[in-house]
């Protein structure tokens, strides 16, 4: 089989666990919302890459789908809490739960939803290596919850250097994507080799997803997309093109403009393309792009290390598609 051929084998399997799990049960107002998050769920990256992590180091990829669906879970109730903190209307082009429902159905879904993530890890019956599994679940759960809070005290400050940002989207972006990677390697018994290797090249494939995030609110089709355009604009938030924007900008209009957005926390949505043009002016859409291939190119490097199979030849062509995504 080929890459998208694999791609599409385990989406088909991580899918099709996701339907049979997720519960028709009562109450109704707690299990359709879980449903609705559940069933549109993107490109489901983070359980495919726990399959195919599992796969690279020489275990069954199929061992780890109930792995894989319990990050899958896990991601998506950070995004029901982080559109209720974000007061988001869309994810993935439909209501978000809270504008759908109201906030406190959507609290209460995400917390039902961590519960139903951890009754799908294994236990130290079913894996030898289930308390290292659950550990690093944990510490993402927690890492998580960090990151969000980093990037909300944001708000509250006039400038956010970069080490701070890269803290920030390391814990609330990268850890997800890295944790995905480590437990499939230890579903699959990989060696402490092994399971660093991973653990690099999935931690700088998190770091650039999240600036890719940053680029793509301002420069996606909007279609595509899923949200608009110049969300993180109107939100105020200290993104990747804000902090190098501040650095770069010269001129007292585009000064002046970045002022206006510290000071009120964002800007209406008249003037996203006021900033769009700074961003241009200043070279930072070109910036952040460099940076992206920048930490796709230092995953890259640990590759020398794992099996030569096709489970890592996919994860190269994912990391490949992925430095050029659209969406």
């Amino acid at each position: 089989m080929d890459y998208k051929e694999i791609y599409s084998y385990y989406l088909s399997l991580i899918e099709k666990r996701i339907a049979e799990y997720v519960p028709q049960l009562e109450p109704e107002r707690l299990y359709e919302p879980f449903r609705y998050i559940m069933k549109e769920g993107g490109k489901r990256l983070r359980p495919i890459l726990t399959v195919i992590s599992a796969g690279i180091v020489g275990g069954n990829p199929e061992k780890a789908i109930d792995c894989g669906v319990a990050i899958e879970i896990l991601h998506n109730f950070t995004l029901v809490h982080d559109d209720i903190m974000d007061n988001s209307p869309l994810r993935r082009g439909r209501q978000t739960i809270h504008e759908k429902w109201d906030s406190a159905t959507a609290i209460l879904t995400g917390d039902v939803m961590i519960g139903y993530a951890y009754r799908l890890l294994p236990n130290s019956a079913e894996h030898q290596r289930a308390d290292a599994i659950r550990a690093i679940f944990t510490n993402e759960l927690i890492e998580v919850c960090e990151g969000q809070v980093l990037d909300m005290m944001f708000n509250q400050k006039k400038e956010v250097d970069k080490s701070e940002y890269f803290q920030m989207i390391d814990k609330k972006t990268a850890r997800l994507i890295e944790s995905s990677a480590l437990i499939g390697a230890h579903i699959g018994l990989g060696s402490d080799n092994e399971i660093n290797a991973l653990k690099h090249i999935a931690r700088y494939i998190g770091l650039a997803f999240q600036i890719q995030d940053d680029l793509l609110d301002m420069t996606a089709n909007q279609n595509n997309f899923g949200k608009k355009l110049g969300k993180d604009i109107v939100e105020g938030k200290k993104t990747f093109l804000i902090i190098t924007a501040q650095q770069k900008a010269e001129s007292m209009t585009d000064k002046k403009l970045l002022e206006e957005f510290i000071d009120n926390n964002g800007l209406p949505e008249n003037k996203i393309m006021d900033m769009d043009d700074l961003f241009k002016r200043n070279g930072v859409y070109d910036i952040a792009q460099k940076e992206i291939d920048f930490l796709f190119d230092s995953a890259k490097k640990s590759f020398n290390v794992l099996k030569k199979n096709q489970y890592t030849e996919m994860l190269l062509r994912m990391l490949e598609s992925m430095n050029k995504r659209v969406i």
